[in-house]
């Protein structure tokens, strides 16, 4: 009798450590995914030629104005924006966010070298929240 329960004991011990260690290598793998997520490829596409189609549209800007576009993915808000940098001003990268109504907000502007005056930067009013 006491083998018998011997014999259950170590099985539902072995089962326990198999499940433990099943459960912390899909977990950590799923945190791993979180981390090293850039967002879908087809959403950072969507968000890129939203801006395209919007800088057209509402800026009555051409296409062939941009000289790189990218669409990112922040973990940290859950959701994409684009970097933009126009061809007049290439060493300038414009941060262009969505807001809650769906439109293009400009958040930050970064300037190759350190920042530079407000009155020499061609684009800066470009999706600019209102005053």
């Amino acid at each position: 009798m006491k083998y018998k329960a011997l014999i259950t004991a170590m099985c539902v011990s072995m089962t326990t450590v198999i499940l433990i260690l099943c459960l912390y290598d899909y977990t950590a793998r799923r945190a791993a995914d979180a981390l090293n997520s850039q967002g879908e490829e087809a959403e950072r596409l969507n968000i890129r030629q939203q801006f395209l189609q919007e800088l057209s549209s509402k800026e009555h800007m051409p296409q062939e104005s941009v000289q790189q576009i990218s669409g990112h993915y922040d973990a940290k808000v859950n959701d994409y924006y684009v970097k933009v940098a126009y061809k007049d001003e290439p060493d300038v990268v414009y941060v262009y966010d969505k807001n809650t109504k769906g439109q293009f907000v400009l958040m930050h502007i970064l300037a190759e070298g350190g920042t530079q005056p407000d009155d020499r930067l061609k684009h800066k009013h470009r999706f600019s929240p209102a005053p």
